[in-house]
């Protein structure tokens, strides 16, 4: 090989030819310090998400995310959607066997100091651990929990020169922006650059509809 060639190949590396994401990335984690209570304080509204096994794009319309505080490391969760539109049929964890996961759901704190990271799943008929949970992870949040990025844990799947999900399985998957507003521009970029220094692929991140929505149903029923 002449040394032309081998300065030729050289620059075609540096310039043309990416190199694959170590996943997940080194350091990946949960925020320290997470005040639970602060957190579930009030509603969370979906800015944009990956589609996952049980919430399809087509009901990526007015998601929202409310929780509860049950005891000391368990809280009741409840996600709303509609489904093909906005204002559509409403798709509820609500217990009564409908929705996007079709049931009641619960989180739980697996280490009480370090409640960023819980496990979500299906309500039992007994006691309050939850079943086929799967990891729940806030890996980014405003000082002033204005603002979220969730994660189904640590990214394990190289995606686009990142770090991404499948949504094959149901658990270990999910990438969520969460804001307290229903419609937060701002808020959504500032939270695409930090989940790019997270070492995240945002770009298979779709956009939830908020507009016009009325969310009828939402709220954790009594």
């Amino acid at each position: 090989m002449t040394l032309g060639l081998r300065l030729f190949l050289v620059v075609a590396l540096l310039c043309g030819v990416s190199y694959a994401a170590t996943c997940p990335p080194p350091g990946f984690d949960s925020v320290p310090d997470l005040d639970i209570d602060r957190y579930i304080s009030a509603p969370w509204y979906i800015q944009k998400q990956i589609p996952v096994i049980y919430q399809r794009e087509d009901q990526l319309f007015c998601v929202q995310a409310q929780y509860k505080r049950l005891n000391d490391d368990t809280v009741q969760v409840f996600n709303y959607a509609n489904e093909g539109k906005v204002n559509g049929p409403s798709q509820t964890t609500d217990g009564q066997g409908s929705g996007i996961f079709g049931g009641r759901l619960l989180g739980k704190i697996e280490n009480l100091d370090d409640p960023s990271k819980l496990s979500v799943g299906f309500a039992g008929p007994v006691g309050d651990t939850p079943l086929f949970a799967g990891p729940y992870w806030i890996v980014a949040l405003d000082d002033d929990y204005q603002w979220a990025i969730i994660t189904g844990g640590p990214p394990t799947a190289e995606s686009n020169d990142a770090c991404g999900y499948s949504n094959e399985g149901v658990n270990g998957n999910g990438f969520w922006l969460f804001s307290r507003k229903p419609i937060d521009p701002e808020a959504t970029a500032i939270m695409e650059e930090k989940a790019k220094e997270l070492g995240l692929d945002t770009s298979v991140l779709l956009p939830v509809e908020q507009k016009g929505c009325k969310y009828e149903g939402a709220g954790i029923p009594e």
